[in-house]
């Protein structure tokens, strides 16, 4: 039903305009070979009549002569300018233009322009076998300049000079295999050059220079894998050194020499992953040395020295994370030792010596956190003692001299040190060391009680010619009584007789009562009362220490104040003053005068049971 209505319309449609248009696709095909009927005829006819002949004005032409000359032109057409062989192009001096893939299925070998699909130009230069060799150019499909120079088997290979899309340059130099490869120059795009030096496989390799936006030089010397490797110059900004010296792998690593932002020097030594590690110097600003000795990863470890600005030496010892740890020496300002003996984090610590400006000794002994800490003495032992202190004066035996009654309990008569340090009160005869043999130990004077040792200091007569102990004015708060000195004087009975060259007294039942050591070290300034070891008759320990040290006493004394101890007062006949201090285990009992130290005593404080 339908298709008998579109009939009428459909069928006038197909017969005039779809048929021509079929026909249509038909007539180069027939017009072709009405040419080529023609062009036979008009060849190979015989010239009979004029119907062989083309009238052109008055002239007649040969349909023969017009066939040729038609044929001759579409060759030299085709062959000339469509599809011209090598030798026509070289003789015109024409570059042929190629498809990149005709010329490459081609093996096009001769000067040619390669176009893409759509007909932009690719390449202009030399082929080989359909490849890029030789000298040409590379060009984006946008028209702009991608690359000229030198290219072998497809690939750039040799000089050339780089551009982006823009047409700005970016490198020019050598290539291999399409990379940067030899000597070349990188740009930035304002024009000025980021890198200039060798390069393999696209990157830094070998010695190179790096520059800034601002084209001043960062970084100068040899690259490994576009990295600072090996030795080489780092700025900070124009002819600023930063760094001279190793490198590894961007690092700092090896010998080197370390700036400030100025082109100071600060550091020369060894470096490793970055910092300082191995003998190494720094320096202060001015130029003089600073610090000479080990580091390890930038702090200071190991053997070493620190200087003032002014190029003299206040430190050489150990140190330990960048502080002071281990044995060392300080000096001061002159250069003189002050300090000689062990450091914690900077401070003195453990055992060490001071030293006045002419270089005597003015305390040997124990310190704590750069404090003198003479209570370390407190509770040692006679060996550690004498390697601490060395050889005393003399060991004294005060059974050979004093009755057992006093050799129990004696007050040992010691200089007291005046506030204007002039020459001491009294001073001691010394008493010779007594001998020791296998069977005895060393007799010496028994260590008093808390008490007794109070009781040395406690009272003085006017003109100070001795210092005599007061039992009277010995009492202080919370201390025992003179039970002990008692004790001992019961221990020792009339029975017992004395002994020569350091014998040993027997009580009422026969056992052996060794008296304790007093060791004087008149050099430090010191006194020490050492009782034996119950369960170790061999062995003594110190109980009691006196000095009249005024370095000991002041900064002792200072430590105690600023440390907010607790402390007792109490005035003496003479005027004086007697303070007392408990710190630990240990009572420190002060004789004053003007406010100033001139005795010091330490007891160990025995538990009361």
């Amino acid at each position: 039903m339908i298709e008998q209505i579109l009939n009428p319309i459909i069928k006038p449609i197909k017969r005039k305009i779809l048929a021509p248009l079929k026909r249509a696709k038909t007539l180069p095909k027939r017009a072709l070979a009405v040419l080529r009927r023609w062009l036979v005829t008009a060849i190979f006819g015989p010239l009979r009549s004029l119907n062989n002949y083309l009238r052109v004005g008055s002239y007649y032409i040969a349909k023969k002569m017009i066939a040729l000359i038609l044929i001759i032109s579409l060759f030299i057409v085709y062959f000339g300018f469509i599809s011209p062989p090598a030798f026509i192009n070289k003789w015109f001096g024409r570059t042929p233009q190629l498809e990149a893939s005709a010329a490459a299925d081609k093996g096009f070998t001769g000067p040619a322009s390669i176009l893409d699909a759509d007909g932009n130009l690719l390449f202009k230069g030399q082929l080989e076998n359909g490849q890029y060799t030789g000298n040409g150019k590379l060009y984006y499909p946008n028209g702009k300049l991608r690359y000229q120079g030198d290219f072998a088997k497809g690939m750039m290979e040799g000089s050339g000079e780089l551009y982006n899309e823009e047409g700005i340059l970016l490198y020019r130099g050598a290539f291999v295999e399409d990379q940067y490869s030899g000597a070349g120059t990188l740009f930035s795009p304002d024009g000025k050059p980021s890198y200039e030096g060798q390069f393999l496989a696209g990157a830094y390799e070998g010695a190179g220079t790096e520059y800034g936006t601002d084209g001043n030089i960062v970084y100068a010397g040899t690259f490994v894998k576009g990295a600072y490797s090996g030795d080489g110059k780092l700025y900070s900004g124009k002819d600023k050194l930063l760094y001279e010296g190793q490198f590894n792998n961007g690092i700092y690593e090896g010998a080197g020499k370390q700036f400030d932002g100025n082109g100071v020097l600060l550091y020369e030594g060894n470096f490793l992953a970055g910092k300082l590690s191995g003998p190494a110097k720094q320096y202060f600003p001015s130029g003089f040395v600073k610090y000479d000795g080990s580091f390890l990863l930038g702090s200071y470890h190991g053997a070493g020295s620190m200087y003032n600005e002014t190029g003299s030496v206040v430190y050489t010892g150990s140190f330990a994370n960048g502080q002071q740890n281990g044995a060392g020496q300080a000096f001061n300002a002159a250069g003189s030792v002050i300090y000689d003996g062990k450091f914690v984090n900077d401070k003195y610590e453990g055992i060490g010596t001071l030293f006045d400006a002419d270089g005597a000794p003015l305390y040997k002994g124990f310190f704590r956190q750069g404090n003198l800490y003479a209570e370390g003495f407190m509770s040692l032992s006679l060996v550690k003692l004498q390697e601490t202190l060395g050889a005393p004066d003399a060991l004294v035996d005060v059974s050979e001299d004093v009755p057992l009654e006093e050799a129990a309990n004696p007050d040992i008569e010691l200089p007291i040190a005046t506030d204007d340090n002039s020459e001491l009160d009294a001073e001691p005869t010394p008493i010779p060391a007594p001998s020791v043999t296998p069977e005895t130990s060393p007799v010496v004077s028994p260590s008093p009680t808390q008490d007794n040792e109070v009781q040395t200091l406690s009272s003085a007569n006017n003109t100070e010619d001795e210092v005599a102990a007061d039992p009277s004015s010995t009492g202080t708060p919370g201390t025992a009584t003179d039970t002990t000195k008692d004790t001992t004087k019961t221990a020792v009975t009339e029975n017992s007789a004395n002994t020569d060259s350091g014998e040993a007294i027997e009580g009422e039942l026969g056992a052996e009562v060794i008296l304790p050591q007093t060791l004087t070290f008149s050099a430090m300034q010191l006194s020490f009362v050492l009782e034996v070891d119950e369960d170790n008759p061999e062995a003594f320990y110190v109980q009691r220490l006196t000095t009249w040290n005024t370095v000991i006493m002041e900064q002792t004394y200072s430590r105690l104040l600023a440390a907010k101890t607790v402390s007792t007062k109490e005035t003496l006949e003479t005027g004086r003053v007697k303070v007392i201090f408990k710190s630990g285990t240990t009572l420190l009992t002060f004789l004053m005068n003007k406010d100033k130290p001139v005795r010091l005593e330490m007891a160990t404080i025995i538990p009361q049971t």
